[in-house]
């Protein structure tokens, strides 16, 4: 009992009027943010096309625009070439001169002190920023020692001199702080106030520093290579870059050049032609076209930005409250289910955001036949139905269209070639079917593009583009269709056809499970299947879901099989040992079990809901009559401990079902079966459920119960045909079969269910 009220709960919070409203607007709201921002929007043009409309004339003085790539162009021209910047420092020369006069001051107080060898002399010779070797110190000691003898030519004050030199002759010809694959340029150096434009490989690099000093000393001394060394060692310790770059003046300096290009190269003056009509729009022409655009999007976001996003939204609002209006009209059971009608927008935005992700892109190919309008076609039709997908074609149609700026090119196009998809899938049958639509949608595509060029006699090359684009569209929208229907199945739980095509596949493990354990009430759910579905399509309900909720309607039964009498062998009975009110709810368990059990199996709700529906709130009467015969105090006996839970019946899947039910385990229960008896027997069962109220919430119509009746009773005789007698019969068949025969009128007021017979109780299903 609380599993059939847990599952049945939260199917009546589905409709809720204000989560719907909240859907609408939302979903305008976002359709509205996807709109192009600008006041009016002038028709779709391209290169090459002729003008259709009327003389263009300027509604105002605008600027010309240069086209986006190559304004682009321009700017990173500009930025490539301005100079680095590099700042020649003064100050660098004289801090080195010092440095290396200090350093001598202090190799000559080492020297001096050298046998002294104490702490303070060796902490000043590792404080150096030059090592040298033993030799090299030997070679020092001599400059030194000549120094103090004022003897020799050279002495470590010419030495000091020499480096000197160098030092200065190096910063002379000036040294940059980059390396020499970076040199090959030309660059700004600035010196004070003052700028000059040099190659930098007049410079020395951080790479040829080395090599350019060491060469320098060579030439100087001669054949003294230990002199050279030292010298080497003590330039390259102390010389530093005096030409350093400037990343930031830089950048500064290619921000400036960038913002100094002009977006414009000329202007156009109120009241100037801008094009004649049937004229051909040439590069020039396009260019004031989208200059014209663009000044309006900008005078536009200045003058009034909320009405413009009001009007906007309204017009999202209206499409989609046309959609909505549809559904309350003529699709009700998907207008009062929330979660379906949230469907339906995920769907249709799905289109309006891949149409604005065409507006994202500025290049010369036709983006806006991509838009896979089809798709949310397809979808449409393989979840609901045909005509939900043909006005939700329509409404997409628009809807991309007001995102491409009222391109009235795209709706057409698109709702010629949705149109035609919806017509390929209406009936689909296997998911391969999905790839017929490849030419029927590039067939829409085409010849929508192919008219529409002829009228505004566009070039053929622009005409050839824009087919060769819906060609890829075509061949895209079955493969998406396909993957998404995967996705809306496994993810979501959407109970499509062909999903329950799947399911009503006899190799289903829990068909499979029911035959085998229970192959009397797996007999009958096949035999009722074939009613329910040839009455589903009489009235115009869902035959395929109908017949899958025939199928799976007593798969409760699979839990405890020998207590229903189709699935006992021989005359046991297990109901004999037990009460009525405890058979009762045995019989009644069956629900419970089927939801438990389906929801195992990953059966959708939509197939579960049969398994309470298709009993209704219908009375057990076989056991409560017993009861009532074997109590000895009838008043005391509860009606209701004798009635299935429900709920009732509210689809006309769910009410065929049970109609089916009933009328195929009744007619099985009639002796010799002919058509008169077998007609009476329906017409009673209809008459009683109609009479109980079982059929109130189905949606069923007199004309639809007339129709039901017909399907049943032409596939019960094709059934129960009369059969050809043979001699070999017995005399006493004849004879009874005569007297059957003259019978007018098949007793029916109770079915087998119903009869107080405690030897063998009914299949539970009938009244």
């Amino acid at each position: 009992m609380s599993i059939v009220t847990e599952y049945i709960r939260p199917l009546a919070k589905r409709d809720s009027f204000s989560a719907k409203w909240l859907l609408l607007l939302v979903s305008a709201l976002a359709m509205a943010l996807m709109f192009p921002s600008s006041i009016s929007v002038e028709n779709e043009y391209a290169l090459g096309s002729v003008w259709t409309d009327n003389d263009l004339y300027a509604p105002f003085s605008f600027p010309l625009f240069k086209d986006d790539q190559e304004y682009q162009r321009e700017r990173t021209d500009a930025a490539a070439h301005v100079y680095r910047v590099f700042e020649q420092e003064t100050d660098v020369p004289r801090q080195a001169a010092d440095s290396i006069h200090m350093f001598f001051s202090d190799l000559r107080m080492i020297i001096d002190n050298r046998k002294a060898d104490s702490a303070a002399i060796q902490r000043l010779t590792r404080s150096l920023p030059v090592s040298f070797t033993n030799d090299e110190w030997n070679s020092l000691w001599h400059l030194r020692t000549r120094e103090l003898q004022h003897g020799g030519r050279q002495t470590l004050a010419t030495f000091e001199r020499d480096v000197l030199g160098v030092v200065d002759r190096l910063y002379g010809q000036g040294i940059i702080d980059i390396r020499s694959s970076e040199a090959d340029t030309v660059g700004a150096v600035r010196k004070k106030t003052v700028e000059r434009i040099v190659p930098l490989n007049t410079f020395i690099d951080s790479d040829a520093l080395g090599r350019k000093t060491e060469e320098t000393f060579t030439a100087l001394y001669r054949g003294d290579n230990d002199t050279v060394a030292i010298a080497s060692k003590i330039v390259l310790s102390f010389i530093a870059p005096n030409i350093q770059f400037r990343k930031t003046q830089t950048e500064r300096e290619m921000r400036f050049a960038v913002e100094s290009v002009p977006h414009t190269y000329g202007a156009v003056k109120e009241g100037d032609r801008i094009i004649r009509k049937n004229e051909r729009i040439t590069g020039e022409v396009k260019r004031k076209l989208d200059s014209l655009r663009k000044s309006k999007i900008e005078r536009g976001a200045d003058i009034n930005r909320a009405a413009t996003f009001a009007g906007k939204f309204l017009h999202a609002f209206v499409i989609m409250w046309l959609f909505s209006m549809y559904m309350y009209m003529f699709r009700k059971s998907i207008f009062h289910n929330n979660a379906k009608l949230g469907m339906i927008a995920l769907i249709v935005l799905s289109s309006a955001v891949a149409a604005y992700a065409t507006t994202l892109y500025e290049g010369e190919l036709p983006m806006k036949f991509l838009i896979v309008v089809p798709v949310t076609s397809m979808l449409l039709a393989i979840i609901f139905d045909s005509r939900v997908a043909f006005y939700g074609t329509v409404v997409t149609s628009l809807l991309v269209a007001g995102v491409r700026g009222n391109d009235y090119s795209v709706a057409l196009c698109s709702l010629a070639a949705g149109a035609l998809a919806v017509y390929t899938v209406r009936d689909i049958k296997t998911r391969t079917q999905l790839f017929r639509s490849i030419t029927f949608i590039f067939l829409g595509y085409a010849v929508s593009i192919c008219a529409l060029a002829l009228e505004r006699c566009d070039a053929p090359a622009v005409a050839v583009s824009q087919v060769l684009m819906a060609a890829l569209n075509a061949v895209l929208s079955p493969v998406l269709t396909y993957g998404l229907l995967i996705f809306f199945e496994k993810v979501l739980h959407v109970s499509t056809d062909l999903a329950l095509l799947d399911l009503s596949n006899f190799n289903h493990p829990l068909l499979k499970e029911l035959s085998l354990k229970t192959p009397g009430t797996f007999h009958h759910s096949v035999s009722m299947s074939t009613l329910a579905e040839a009455a589903a399509d009489a009235v115009g309900a869902n035959p395929v879901l109908t017949r899958v909720g025939a199928l799976y309607h007593d798969i409760g039964k699979i839990v405890n099989p020998v207590m229903f009498v189709e699935n006992q062998k021989g005359d046991e009975n297990m109901h004999e040992a037990i009460n009525p009110k405890k058979s009762a709810r045995i019989i009644a368990s069956h629900v419970a079990d089927g939801i438990r059990l389906g929801r195992e199996y990953g059966i959708p709700e939509e197939v579960l809901l049969f398994i309470p529906m298709h009993h209704g709130k219908t009375k057990i009467g076989f056991f409560h009559e017993q009861a009532l015969e074997q109590s000895l105090a009838p008043e005391t006996v509860n009606e209701k401990d004798f009635r299935y839970l429900g709920p009732r019946p509210n689809s006309k899947e769910a009410a065929i079902v049970m109609l089916a039910d009933a009328v195929e385990a009744s007619t099985r229960s009639i002796e010799e079966p002919t058509s008169e008896r077998i007609k009476e027997n329906i017409s009673a069962i209809f008459k009683a459920r109609f009479m109980e109220g079982e059929l109130d919430e189905s949606n069923l119509t007199l004309s639809d119960l007339t129709k039901i009746q017909d399907r049943f009773l032409a596939i019960l005789l094709g059934v129960y045909h009369p059969r050809i007698r043979y001699p070999e019969k017995d005399e006493a068949d004849d004879a009874r079969a005569a007297e059957l025969s003259g019978e007018t009128k098949v007793k029916i007021k109770k079915t087998e269910e119903d009869k107080p017979r405690r030897r063998r109780p009914p299949k539970a299903d009938t009244v």
